[in-house]
């Protein structure tokens, strides 16, 4: 006989309540589970995008962000942020009984996938006629006045150069000594998520 009760124990409320988000797994199921005003949320631990770890993430208010492409998500209804609520992926009931918390695993809220317009700098790859064209860009944060070497920019070079000898036009990009702010922002600062309904396109289909 069909049942929507799959109590699983996922340990103790006063241990788990220590970390905002978490991941657990439940039998064979992995979960973010999440902790804030008093209150656990349990939602799947893969993104509606390329299937990334939730629980690797962080909060946002009661929003899971994803650490690959920072798509968000309500981590007790499992609701995509908003203008994006259909995009929703599967959140588990949850209850705590004598300092216990269990989740139930067979009433889980069915994942749902809203098609997306591809990004805007998405094109078919296509061969032109002519020689292989590569550009390498050294991102090594460099100052001319304190120089020092680059292990990966050595490394670089001499890829560039190989293929060279093939027939390819090459061409080394540093950002160095003026551009070592451009180069710090892109090594050290987070990716924004794009904005509005322009999301990077699905590659994977997530399994819950």
């Amino acid at each position: 006989m069909k049942t929507d009760e799959d109590w699983v124990d996922l340990g103790a409320a006063a241990e788990l309540s220590r970390a905002p988000l978490k991941r657990v797994i439940a039998r064979s199921t992995p979960l973010a589970l999440s902790f804030g005003n008093g209150m656990f949320g349990a939602v799947s631990d893969v993104c509606n995008h390329v299937g990334g770890p939730l629980a690797d993430g962080r909060l946002d208010g009661d929003y899971v962000t994803c650490p690959w492409h920072h798509w968000k998500f309500h981590r007790v209804t499992g609701l995509g942020e908003p203008g994006f609520e259909a995009d929703r992926i599967p959140a588990f009931p949850l209850k705590v009984e004598d300092g216990r918390v269990l989740v139930n695993l067979a009433a889980a809220t069915r994942r749902h996938k809203t098609p997306h317009p591809p990004h805007p700098l998405a094109r078919r790859p296509e061969r032109a006629d002519g020689p292989l064209r590569l550009a390498g860009i050294s991102t090594t944060a460099m100052d001319e006045k304190n120089p020092r070497f680059s292990g990966s920019g050595h490394l670089l070079e001499h890829a560039l150069e190989a293929a060279k000898k093939t027939g390819a036009e090459t061409r080394l990009i540093r950002l160095t000594s003026s551009s070592s702010a451009i180069a710090k922002a892109i090594i050290r600062k987070p990716r924004a998520p794009a904005p509005g309904p322009v999301r990077s396109p699905r590659w994977t289909k997530p399994t819950r």
